[in-house]
């Protein structure tokens, strides 16, 4: 076909890349790729649709080979070197696009490996291709030709090659996955003569993978290293690279400043090279650091500044990010159908890009969000709790599913999985979720009768006071203020004092803090406790306070159980209460009738009923009463 076309040099060209481009192409990226002008490339284009070789769809810039035999024909006859070349032209072309095609850009890459006779070539195509074949979901792809360029690396001794297959993958969450990430990155820095660039990037990247493999203390050294490396030579892009270990490494209730201060670098960065994605991930920093210090108003405003960097951001992977920012904040705010819209858009785009942490993340945000609500049947089969066979794992799924069990009244099921948990003291938790891990298993602890655990986990959440129960590193699951955890703790224990201490500073904390379904949480546990301490009547006015936000909210299960803590041995009526309250506050019997529209007598009749009820003789007792169930 090229031999008809010999007088024709650039309808020729014009052919080879239609044809490597595959059954169709846009006219645009041809003429990228041959690098051809509009009027040369356009020229090309007619004499080939006059002589019956091409088509094109009308206004819509794509053409094809009139006959799927004569584009093969035409593709067979490329020499392999110029086939090789030109699926690369066409994977840059395609890479420099805003919203990347990023299974064609893989297609055009493995074509172009394909095609490659020199394995150092073949091996940096395969390297080139791995990431736009994670972007394009196809893990498998990607993963194998990291470790094809690996082979290639050691077999040549090419220290540059080992150091750029080992840092090109991110770690997934996945065990096998990420201590590949790990081993690579080691087997690469034990490389001679490594440059102080190639040094940070691997330190990096092994930080990552170290930390998904819970190797904390290897990530804490690592980090520390690649950050003071990249100060030292001062390039942006190796101080982005060391900054997002560094956070990774260091995302915990106690690394609240440190955080601070890279998101704060991050952002610098980010303005100084004009790029959205450093500065989303300042804000992301950020949103976490806020979360441990239960700022959810400083955590909106950095939400909106959070959809402006996505916003400048190329395609829409990274849309997931605000809106599981926005989740988690509507989640907190009591605004359980907002977050389960916001959730779902979530559970999408992570679906889209097969993220291997979307089963996950789906289960986390529906315990929290059934926790208020009431559980799903589903998150109760026993399907939705199958992680695989991955041992990082194997802790969080049990104990989360008993903490569900739990809320269940499943009591015997519950204490069965938080038995093979083994003892707490063994535990190898990761840094970030520390405060989680400990919140949830103090309540199941508590619900199966480990007294002794849950005086550890009361210990070790003690020191957190001030702080949010969230999960950090991203993963934002709130479950209130520490004293929450800490004041449950105590009710579980017996200690009625400062479980009722606690959990007043709790639902106060909360009521400053806007979250107002861990307040209705907060207070049916102070409820609880004043009522296990032997003071009914205390405890019937926090639930009945409590109750109306409850419905309001729509939180069934703490409904109910105010419900029953409400109608505890009160001697009043909902009546008399509510005019106890009004004595109080210090208005006559007058102005209580005037306040409830009733008569005046009426209203002396009930103060003198409230009076019998209580044996007091005189309005002030009853006020003193009244406030003192206030306070408690």
């Amino acid at each position: 076909m090229t031999s008809t076309w010999a007088e024709d040099p650039v309808v020729a060209r014009l052919l080879g890349a239609a044809a490597v481009a595959g059954p169709r192409f846009r006219l645009v990226v041809v003429a990228k790729v041959l690098e051809l002008d509009a009027g040369d490339g356009l020229a090309a284009v007619d004499r080939a649709v006059r002589a019956g070789v091409l088509a094109l769809a009308p206004d819509a810039g794509e053409g094809w080979f009139t006959g799927e035999g004569a584009r093969r024909a035409v593709e067979t006859q490329l020499a392999l070197a110029d086939r090789a070349d030109l699926h690369r032209r066409f994977a840059e072309a395609l890479a420099s696009e805003p919203d990347q095609d990023h299974g064609e850009i893989v297609r055009h890459l493995l074509a172009a490996a394909a095609a490659t006779v020199d394995p150092l070539e073949r091996a940096r195509t395969q390297i080139s291709l791995a990431p736009h074949a994670v972007a394009a979901g196809d893990l498998g792809t990607a993963r194998a030709a990291v470790q094809a360029a690996m082979g290639v690396a050691r077999t040549s001794g090419s220290a540059a090659l080992l150091a750029d297959a080992a840092s090109t993958l991110e770690p997934l969450g996945e065990s096998s996955w990420d201590g590949d990430v790990y081993q690579w990155c080691a087997e690469a820095l034990a490389a001679p003569a490594l440059d102080g660039a190639t040094r940070v990037r691997l330190l990096a990247r092994q930080t990552q993978a170290a930390v998904y493999c819970g190797r904390w203390t290897e990530a804490l050294a690592a980090s520390g290293q690649a950050l003071r490396g990249a100060d030292v030579l001062g390039d942006a892009s190796l101080l982005i690279e060391a900054l997002t270990a560094r956070q990774l490494a260091t995302s915990g209730p106690d690394d609240i400043d440190e955080l601070l201060r890279l998101a704060d670098r991050m952002a610098d960065l980010g303005t100084s090279t004009g790029r959205a994605d450093v500065e989303m991930w300042a804000c992301l920093w950020r949103i976490d650091a806020l979360w441990f210090l239960g700022d959810l108003a400083a955590i909106e405003v950095e939400s909106s500044r959070l959809e402006s960097c996505v916003g400048r951001i190329p395609g829409g992977a990274s849309r997931w990010h605000l809106l599981g920012a926005r989740a988690a904040l509507a989640l907190a705010r009591a605004d359980f159908t907002e977050a389960e819209r916001l959730h779902a858009e979530v559970i999408e785009i992570l679906e889209q890009l097969g993220h291997p942490a979307v089963h996950g993340a789906w289960v986390s945000f529906r315990t929290l969000l059934g926790h208020h609500v009431g559980h799903s049947n589903e998150l109760l089969g026993p399907a939705v709790w199958d992680f695989g066979t991955d041992p990082r794992w194997a802790l969080g799924t049990r104990l989360i599913r008993a903490f569900v069990l739990v809320d269940c009244d499943r009591t015997e099921e519950a204490a069965a999985l938080y038995q093979r948990c083994g003892a707490p003291q063994g535990w190898d938790l990761p840094r970030t979720g520390v405060l989680l891990v400990w919140a949830i298993a103090s309540r199941v602890a508590a619900a199966v009768g480990a007294a002794d655990d849950v005086r550890y986990f009361r210990a070790r959440l003690e020191r957190h006071r001030g702080r949010y129960v969230v999960a950090g590193g991203g993963a934002t699951a709130c479950m209130g203020p520490v004293e929450l955890a800490v004041g449950a703790c105590a009710r579980a224990l017996g200690d009625w004092t400062a479980a009722e201490q606690d959990l007043r500073r709790a639902s106060a904390l909360c009521h400053e803090g806007g979250v107002p379904g861990l307040r209705v949480e907060a207070d049916c546990l102070l409820a609880e406790a004043l009522d296990g301490s032997g003071d009914p009547v205390a405890a019937a006015v926090v639930a009945r306070e409590a109750l109306p936000l409850a419905r309001t909210l729509g939180m069934v299960p703490w409904a109910r159980r105010l419900e029953q803590l409400a109608v505890r041995d009160d001697p009043l009526s909902p009546r008399e209460r509510q005019i106890a309250g009004l004595v109080a506050d210090g208005l006559s019997n007058r102005e209580i009738a005037a306040r409830l529209v009733i008569s005046e007598r009426t209203a002396q009749n009930h103060v003198q009923h409230i009076l019998g009820k209580l044996g007091f003789v005189n309005r002030a007792q009853i006020a003193a009463w009244t406030e003192r169930g206030r306070s408690r």
